[in-house]
């Protein structure tokens, strides 16, 4: 263990000595990161589907004579272990990109994922033992043992970090929350093959959509960079209660920290007692659908108002990351990813939205407009936005033709943003955190309940944050009975 935590702890050091070059634009090639993540990923694959897969049947159908007619379930399980333990094996990277995935999925998506147990990605992955957990807190905390007595046994694992309960001299409850070694590790050698993968791609990426990618692969790597210490989540979570006391605040929970026992690799904060959402979302916990429909609702305005409002936000809201607590609050943890947007970023992002949501090509023409003043010194054509936005155009019209199908609001807002990217729009720094994080606060309301409306309950959190004017008041006014049809027709 310690050896496998001095290379962690180089690699961490080493990326926070290259932070600022990698800030500025650059990227750092590795010849041998690409072959290597390449070789991890088949390596896993093979070892744990290819192979994996075949020899548990077969072992299953010698040792279960059920399995024979493939009736109970059972190739399911042994589907789904493989799964995670490819992904165990890939690395914490894509053991997020599977919670994110799983969260956005919604509620039609549960028996599969029910019956796969997929549902284990959002908190029981391999724990490090006990004398690894004793060791990483000598070092980093090394007065813990005069603080707090923890718990042997891991109250979550996820695929980076691992939190065990704890008890203070006075009886308050903690949680100690560590991130493992070698998945630090793991995620270090994923960062430099995507870096690396960057750099190879840059001087092919000759049209703006695709220099855009690129930027947003490096934004996000650099995000998970920051992840990897727990300083800067603990930096973060204050900020946050800041947020909470000056607007007064009462829907979301976030713990609070302890006073003297942090360092890089560890964290300390209150222990927060509820139902996990990821047990709502997938039915292992009965409740109320009055009491659902509810949830949804505040959890998508108050995560909504993060974004709009206060401009920090969760960046990784996925089920697993929020629980419902007994006084109906919801407690939010796990901070380490998160996102910013500055005040103009967000009324003009808050513009796009409220456009593409009411299907309304005229205002979102506005919006972009009024963008490229701000961005570019000078005002763009209205014909010139018009042909940029052909792709979204042709979603609403689609959209029309079929009824009124409203599409998703991932599918209309990349539209818009491929149009603005062409025009040479300058985009907001936090876009892609906050995309990702819109698309899986989305899924996860609707896998609380399916038929709650993003657009309805999304609607006056924009408003408020697209600073309107009179027209735009008088504009709301003339559409109230328009709203009032829809919510009789339950869009």
């Amino acid at each position: 263990m310690t050896h496998t935590l001095e290379k962690a702890n180089v690699a961490s050091e080493n990326n926070s000595k290259n932070n600022s070059f990698e800030m500025n634009g650059f990227g750092r090639f590795s010849a041998t990161a690409i072959p290597l993540e390449l070789w991890r990923l088949g390596a896993g694959w093979v070892t744990h589907a290819s192979i994996g897969i075949p020899l548990r049947m077969a072992q299953s159908v010698v040792t279960d004579s059920s399995m024979i007619p493939w009736r109970d379930g059972k190739v399911l399980m042994i589907v789904g272990s493989a799964l995670l333990e490819v992904i165990d094996a890939w690395g914490p990277l894509y053991g997020k990109a599977m919670q994110v995935w799983l969260s956005r999925l919604g509620k039609n998506a549960m028996p599969i994922i029910d019956a796969l147990k997929l549902d284990r990605v959002y908190g029981d992955w391999p724990p490090i033992e006990w004398s690894e957990v004793s060791a990483l807190l000598d070092v980093e905390v090394p007065t813990w043992h005069d603080e707090l007595k923890v718990e042997r046994r891991p109250l979550g694992v996820a695929s980076m970090s691992q939190v065990h309960g704890a008890v203070d001299m006075e009886g308050k409850r903690w949680v100690v929350k560590l991130l493992k070694p070698a998945s630090m590790l793991r995620l270090t050698e994923s960062i430099a093959a995507i870096d690396s993968a960057v750099c190879v791609a840059e001087p092919f990426a000759i049209s703006k959509l695709a220099r855009r990618f690129l930027r947003d692969v490096r934004s996000l790597c650099e995000s998970l960079r920051w992840e990897m210490d727990l300083n800067h989540e603990r930096m973060t979570m204050e900020r946050v209660h800041d947020f909470i006391r000056a607007k007064g605040q009462k829907t979301l929970r976030v713990p609070l920290l302890h006073p003297r026992l942090a360092s890089r690799r560890v964290i300390v904060m209150e222990r927060l007692d509820g139902v996990k959402l990821s047990d709502l979302v997938s039915g292992k916990v009965a409740v109320d659908s009055s009491v659902r429909k509810n949830l949804a609702k505040k959890l998508l305005s108050e995560l909504l108002v993060q974004i709009f409002e206060w401009g920090l936000f969760h960046a990784d809201p996925h089920a697993g990351n929020l629980m419902l607590l007994e006084d109906g609050s919801i407690g939010l943890y796990d901070w380490g990813l998160a996102g910013e947007l500055l005040e103009a970023d967000r009324r003009l992002i808050a513009g796009i939205l409220k456009a593409v949501m009411a299907m309304d090509l005229e205002k979102l023409i506005d919006v972009l407009a009024e963008m490229g003043v701000e961005t570019k010194g000078k005002a763009i054509a209205r014909d010139k936005i018009r042909l940029e936005l052909r792709k979204l155009t042709r979603i609403v019209a689609d959209a029309k033709a079929a009824g009124g199908a409203v599409p998703s609001i991932h599918e209309l807002i990349s539209a818009a943003l491929e149009g603005a990217e062409r025009m040479g729009l300058t985009m907001p720094a936090g876009l892609l955190l906050m995309a990702k994080s819109l698309l899986t606060i989305e899924g996860l309301a609707r896998g609380i309940d399916g038929d709650v409306s993003f657009a309805r309950v999304a609607g006056p959190v924009l408003f408020r944050a697209s600073d309107p004017k009179w027209g735009d008041v008088l504009a709301l006014a003339k559409q109230i009975p328009t709203m009032v049809s829809r919510y009789l027709r339950k869009e």
